[in-house]
């Protein structure tokens, strides 16, 4: 029986490689590629993580899911590519923990990629110390994101967009003011 699992174990993991090589059909277009060596070097990192965090996951790897939704992120490069998606990866099974499974992998991927790209500007520590932990301290308190209230359809996701302006503490600037101030100093 053992060496039966051992067998499934294997037949799994080389499914994963071959999901997250192909891939890079995508991913060439941005000009990020995995290797071999990489793939591994990530699936290993998965394994930690899972570990670390205490999860089990079934099926198919979030890896070519966290591929995809970054893959033409602006502020991820061929040079740090593996690292990012490792600590993306990392992330991803952390606030899954700390949602409390409240978030489907589609609605927490859609969370992160956009805070990623709008609010945090490719910096994945504000991402997670800031951005995650105020969603997911959020998520467990009861609040919903618009995904979660039902706006799927392609008429109001766009009213989604912003859910994170709701939980945001830091005063930003607003163009117009911002604007008017540089005509006074002309």
């Amino acid at each position: 029986m053992e060496n039966m699992f051992e067998l499934l174990l294997a037949e799994q993991r080389k499914a994963d490689l071959q999901r997250i090589l192909r891939c890079n059909e995508k991913t060439g277009q941005y000009g990020l590629a995995l290797t071999e060596k990489d793939a591994r070097e990530l699936m290993a990192c998965r394994e930690d993580s899972l570990k670390e965090s205490r999860r089990v996951e079934f099926g198919e790897s979030i890896l070519p899911a966290v591929i995809e939704a970054f893959c033409d992120s602006a502020y991820i490069h061929q040079d740090q590519y593996v690292e990012v998606l490792g600590q993306l990866q990392e992330l991803f099974y952390m606030y899954k923990n700390e949602s409390q499974d409240e978030l489907t992998d589609a609605e927490l991927l859609d969370f992160m990629r956009r805070q990623f790209e709008n609010i945090c500007f490719g910096d994945l520590d504000y991402l997670s110390g800031t951005c995650l932990e105020r969603f997911a301290r959020a998520v467990r308190s009861g609040w919903q994101c618009g995904m979660q209230r039902g706006r799927r359809d392609e008429y109001t996701l766009g009213e989604a967009d912003n859910d994170y302006g709701e939980l945001d503490e830091e005063t930003r600037w607003e163009y117009e003011v911002y604007r008017v101030k540089l005509e006074d100093v002309e």
